[in-house]
């Protein structure tokens, strides 16, 4: 028998062979089909696990959300309850110490009429003039220590600020005197004349000079003779100085 013997089919032996290589096919076309919807189980198992799980989750934070909505809404009033009580006990401090925030006293000013004394005044009752405040008596305080004393009320023009109308407004409320102190003019040093805003270093020179040359000074008009002193000097100087 030859080998191509064997690859001989009768036709009904062919149909069969043919219904054979189909129901194979078939079979593992099932099988396939039945091996891909147990996996899909397996995943639509699975994720259910997993939507199971979220939701269980879920749940758990937003029972946890409610208890903290819950004690915050208990801790609240807490504060504002302390917050009152502070309020309350600061309430009751200021009431029981009517005088720890009282308003600090402004200064009474004078009246028409009334006055101060020019040079035995000080800063509080420089402040009772109407227009002069803390900044202005300071300010005039200062300049009558320098000078010594004010001559007149006129002198309070020299004070940095005072204008005309500031002038013209004050006045009327100060009284002068003759308190205010002289320059021993042979008995002080340079220094010591120096400090006096009415003389400048050259005049001061010329003065020292001149009491070496003759002598003590013996009036204005030795000064009035210097080259370093104007006529306008000599007015302002000649009250404050003592021969």
């Amino acid at each position: 028998m030859h080998w191509k013997d064997f690859l001989y089919y009768r036709k009904s032996e062919k149909l069969a062979v043919i219904l054979l290589l189909i129901l194979i096919v078939l079979t593992l076309i099932l099988n396939l089909i039945l091996s891909q919807r147990n996996s899909r189980g397996v995943i639509f198992t699975q994720n259910d696990s997993l939507v199971k799980a979220f939701e269980e989750f879920q749940r758990n934070l937003t029972l946890h959300e409610g208890i903290n909505v819950l004690d915050s809404a208990q801790v609240v009033p807490q504060n504002e309850r302390r917050s009152n009580d502070g309020l309350r006990s600061k309430k009751n401090s200021e009431e029981n110490n009517p005088d720890r925030y009282a308003p600090f006293p402004t200064a009474e000013k004078l009246a028409a009429g009334e006055t101060i004394l020019l040079n035995a005044t000080d800063t509080v009752e420089w402040k009772k003039i109407p227009g002069i405040g803390s900044t202005f008596a300071a300010r005039i305080v200062k300049y009558r220590n320098l000078l010594g004393g004010f001559v007149s009320v006129e002198q309070l023009r020299e004070v940095y600020g005072i204008d005309n109308e500031l002038f013209s407004r004050i006045s009327p409320y100060i009284q002068a005197d003759e308190n205010f102190a002289k320059l021993r003019i042979n008995e002080l040093e340079f220094k010591e004349l120096l400090r006096h805003p009415y003389l400048n270093y050259k005049q001061v020179r010329a003065i020292v000079n001149l009491r070496k040359r003759k002598g003590d000074i013996a009036s204005i008009h030795e000064l009035a003779m210097l080259d370093e002193f104007t006529s306008e000097d000599i007015f302002r100087i000649e009250p404050y100085l003592e021969f």
